[in-house]
């Protein structure tokens, strides 16, 4: 997912995803859009610093700073981010009982095309439940609510997880997707999801622009 302030952009995605692919930050492709044949140009990298005192899961965050200025000059396609002051919503705001999406693509729903030669991926809307704070710091946990089931959550990891915030504008009530945090693991036969919140992901990029990460 991308994620941006005013000063920079960044990717986020979780750190055991690129460990699991057995793949360096030097050979990932991220393209902006399902048209793009440029990938974007990263110029620094963030990981969560370790405390004695928590667990490790909320550590499992990964950040990537986009080098804008070559992005703007070489890019191919739009670059569209989640506002990271403004559509951010930290999981502990939450009530018991809420409904939020996991917008991802998980690993069955992908496809090989073999004449181009390629691999489809399709992308998934998850319904889920709030289910309360898990037991692991700065982490939360959503039971998945939907008609569209899935046999392994495989490849959803790193997934934005939002709410949908209704709002006034004009006199008219709209929804505003804001980020509640990031998918981390889950099982199909619990139908239980884990998520870091959007705090964490929030003070990361805080840090990364102050320079303290």
């Amino acid at each position: 997912m991308l994620l941006a302030n005013s000063q920079h952009y960044f990717w986020i995605t979780a750190s055991h995803v690129l460990k699991n692919l057995g793949g360096s930050v030097e050979a990932l492709r991220i393209f902006p859009s399902d048209d793009a044949r440029i990938s974007l140009p990263f110029d620094a990298q963030y990981t969560i610093k370790t405390s004695a005192s928590e667990d490790e899961d909320h550590r499992d965050v990964f950040a990537l700073r986009i080098a804008i200025a070559e992005f703007e000059a070489f890019g191919d396609a739009p670059l569209i981010a989640q506002d990271a002051e403004l559509g951010l919503l930290p999981a502990e705001d939450l009530k018991v009982g809420t409904v939020l999406w996991i917008i991802g693509y998980p690993a069955e729903r992908n496809l090989i095309d073999y004449e181009q030669a390629k691999i489809k991926n399709s992308r998934d809307v998850i319904r889920v439940v709030y289910q309360g704070a898990s037991v692991s710091d700065h982490c939360h946990v959503a039971r998945v609510n939907t008609s569209s089931l899935l046999e392994t959550y495989d490849g959803l990891s790193g997934s934005p997880v939002f709410y949908l915030d209704p709002i006034i504008r004009n006199g008219q009530e709209l929804l505003f997707p804001r980020m509640v945090g990031m998918l981390l693991r889950g099982t199909a036969s619990s139908q239980l999801v884990h998520f870091v919140s959007a705090r964490v992901i929030g003070e990361l990029i805080r840090l990364a622009c102050d320079g303290d990460a």
